[in-house]
């Protein structure tokens, strides 16, 4: 007589305190959810592929940009690093 995890589980346990809601219920809203999230992801990166090949150097001007305000702060963060021992 084997029994699943479910199954082993008193069904007292089994809802989600204050909502009444199953764990089976709160999977499937998750999954439901990450489903939605995927395809945003999804579409976002067709955009972003689109616009990069629409204008390459603008692409190219951002990454830049990103890049040396990416680039100061890390010089920054390494330099108050090195005076606080000092």
């Amino acid at each position: 007589m084997e029994q699943t995890q479910a199954g082993k589980i008193p069904s007292s346990v089994q809802e989600i305190p204050g909502r009444g809601e199953t764990f089976q219920a709160a999977r499937e809203r998750l999954n439901e959810t990450l489903a939605g999230v995927g395809e945003q992801a999804k579409h976002a990166a067709q955009y972003a592929n689109e616009a990069v090949h629409h204008n390459p150097w603008t692409s190219v001007g951002i990454g830049f940009g990103i890049g040396v305000v990416v680039g100061a702060l890390i010089a920054i963060a390494a330099g108050s690093r090195n005076s606080s021992f000092g």
